[in-house]
């Protein structure tokens, strides 16, 4: 599985902003509602659509489900379980390197 993350962690690298908001929280909070809304699409699961940042997940979740269905077709083939690991796997990996260990000051600047 560890590969399978790498894979999906690398396609985000290259190809995603909203990994890179300007704070910390922000990003925190769109890569997990980003990450449980495409898990929910690809689970068939009704996702929440109530507040406009529910949709934008959706929106973004929605994207990000079609490349997964184009590109990484395995995922599809996981059982529900599989996958919310897979998406917690990369959930941890994405916050680690773009929250954790970033560089940027700015994110835990309490001013800003």
């Amino acid at each position: 599985m560890k590969n399978r993350v790498e894979e999906l962690f690398s396609f985000i690298q290259e190809r995603y902003l909203w990994q890179f908001y300007s704070r910390s929280w922000d990003r925190e909070e769109n890569i997990k509602g980003i990450l449980d809304a495409t898990f929910e699409i690809c689970t068939g699961k009704q996702v929440k659509d109530k507040t406009l940042m529910d949709k934008y997940f959706y929106t973004e979740g929605k994207a990000f489900s079609e490349v997964i269905k184009k590109k990484f077709p395995w995922f599809l083939e996981l059982d529900e379980s599989e996958k919310k690991s897979v998406i917690n796997d990369l959930q941890t990996k994405l916050l680690d390197v773009v929250v954790t260990r970033s560089l940027n000051a700015e994110l835990k600047n309490p001013n800003y």
